[in-house]
């Protein structure tokens, strides 16, 4: 039990610090500030032009000024997507290297049983690391590294909110699918 509460605090360290990285090599730049506004800004506008009445101006005219907002939109979230690709090297990196640590300081030794026998793949997934014989149910020390880093991540990126505003990114048949299929007819 000592094992797996100090893999899941090694894999909390490291999901800080890789956000620690992200933070001062992309979120703090005046570039992506500026275009996390721009994005926040186009997002408005377009959500206020989406809601108008349709009496507000030509049918053609609406729908090329919502054309133009929606690639402004993309054109902004394009540049900052670029911008945080800077640091996926350097987050891989320092990921990697924990996970190498990790592996060598607990490899071989089950820290954790899952209440399953898990199916082929996820198996291999779970026993990384330990030897043939280990219990079928048993998880190494990177498999709880690494599921525990992800949830850490994932819950740091909702809890700190560094990034871009995250929108309606759903693809309009599953946002609204009777207005889909409605004009499929």
């Amino acid at each position: 039990m000592n094992d797996f509460i100090a893999i899941l605090a090694l894999s909390l360290l490291t999901s800080g610090l890789s956000e620690a990285l992200s933070y001062a090599l992309v979120f703090r730049t005046e570039q992506f500030q500026r275009l996390k506004a721009k994005v926040t800004q186009t997002e408005a506008r377009l959500d206020e032009e989406k809601g108008t009445a349709a009496g507000s101006g030509s049918g053609k005219h609406r729908q090329r000024r919502i054309a133009g907002l929606e690639t402004q939109l993309a054109d902004a979230r394009r540049g900052a997507s670029s911008l945080q690709m800077r640091t996926m090297l350097v987050v891989g990196l320092v990921q990697a290297a924990a996970i190498y640590g990790v592996s060598a300081r607990f490899g071989g030794r089950a820290v954790a049983t899952l209440p399953f026998e898990p199916f082929g793949l996820v198996r291999s997934l779970t026993h990384r690391g330990l030897p043939e014989d280990s219990a079928p149910a048993a998880c190494s020390a990177t498999f709880v590294f690494v599921l525990g880093g992800l949830a850490f991540r994932a819950a740091l990126d909702r809890w700190l909110q560094l990034g871009l505003p995250k929108g309606n990114s759903l693809p309009a048949w599953v946002a609204d699918p009777e207005a889909v299929l409605a004009g499929k007819k």
